[in-house]
């Protein structure tokens, strides 16, 4: 079977390996290469590191054993373990792990993504077209492109996906004095009024990802240039406790970015005949969750067993849509109620790790 995956992200390439692993081709194509950076690094749980490593992927990462919540002045207010195995990594760790690790009969072009797709009568992709103006022709096609998806556009046109109220600016900084700080901690700077974060990841020996989570109602952002990004930031943070005003000072504006997420129930299915969604396409998560990453590499090894497990086709996409729908159901009630306490005042309950669980009891119990 001949595979052709849009996005050459984590949610991509992983698919990509999965495939191989039944013998399958795939062809991935990437719209810019250089935007693999963007992300900066994340949390990622156990599960999804032993999953890849199943598959020969083998990033490397910092191991964090606790949580530490603090205020803006330094306090900390809460200690907790880290779930064990999770890590801290860089985003560009993770993607050169993954391409190492492709099978050596993948195709991957760069600068070139999905257009539009041509569908027959019964419903069935017969071609995509890429923005080069080049047709693609496969067995089975996969929208991996993101929360922006245009697979996702092409399934369900007028899905409402609006802004989420609380959006992200990413930062990458090189510091071994920060390093040497962080440790092994996941330390998150809280203002006591709510709606106002700024969190610190190691992901490397050099390196630690920071990331302010704000309330957009409140603190609009000038613009989306680099420079003027950092500076929103130190406005809002750049007295808070050291290393905050270090960290921000020795970040440069090459190394920050602004997320937009979005605020989107799941679509009904995450497939149509041979076209199936996975990661951001097929369920942006609110970044509240720490599951982005995990639920992407979940989707692609449950899209791939699916589709060697069934003789049926048919039956294989609507397996995986299933079992991966109600995987990621929880997350969006979890990630909502995490946003809802990130907006309030610090209160006992807003100080615990915000990690969702991915199970139903879970979500209850945290109602």
């Amino acid at each position: 079977m001949n595979a052709a995956i849009f996005g050459g992200g984590i949610a991509g390439l992983t698919t990509a390996i999965a495939l191989g692993k039944y013998g399958h081709h795939s062809s991935i194509y990437e719209r810019v290469w250089h935007n693999q950076e963007a992300g900066m690094g994340f949390i990622m749980l156990r599960d999804a590191v032993d999953t890849l490593q199943e598959f020969g992927a083998r990033p490397h990462g910092v191991a964090l054993n606790r949580y530490l919540c603090r205020d803006n002045h330094g306090a900390v207010l809460h200690e907790q373990a880290m779930p064990e195995g999770a890590i801290g990594l860089r985003r560009r760790e993770l993607i050169a792990s993954l391409i190492a690790a492709l099978p050596v009969n993948g195709f991957l072009s760069i600068d070139c993504a999905l257009d539009s797709l041509e569908l027959d009568q019964s419903g069935n992709v017969a071609s995509a077209r890429l923005d080069t103006g080049n047709a693609v022709q496969a067995d089975l096609y996969i929208g991996a492109e993101g929360m922006h998806s245009r697979a996702r556009r092409a399934l369900f046109p007028a899905w409402p996906a609006s802004p989420a109220q609380v959006q992200e600016v990413t930062g990458l900084a090189r510091s071994a004095d920060i390093v040497r700080w962080a440790g092994n901690d996941f330390n998150k700077f809280h203002d006591g009024q709510g709606g106002l974060a700024l969190g610190v990841v190691p992901v490397d020996c050099d390196h630690v990802v920071w990331y302010l989570q704000f309330d957009s109602m409140h603190f609009p952002p000038w613009e989306r240039r680099r420079e003027a990004l950092r500076n929103f930031v130190k406005d809002l943070v750049g007295k808070w406790a050291e290393p905050i005003p270090e960290l921000l000072a020795i970040t440069e504006s090459s190394q920050v970015h602004l997320w937009r997420p979005v605020d989107t129930d799941l679509i009904p299915q995450f497939h149509q005949n041979n076209l199936a969604l996975v990661g951001d396409a097929a369920h942006p998560l609110l970044p509240f969750t720490s599951q982005g990453v995990s639920s992407a590499i979940a989707d692609a090894i449950a899209l791939a067993d699916a589709v060697a497990d069934k003789a049926d086709p048919a039956e294989a996409m609507n397996q995986y849509s299933i079992g991966r729908r109600k995987s990621c159901e929880p997350y969006i009630m979890q990630g909502r109620k995490l946003k809802d306490e990130f907006l309030r005042p610090l209160s006992e309950r807003s100080l615990a790790l915000p990690i969702a669980t991915g199970s139903q009891s879970a979500a209850k119990a945290s109602a």
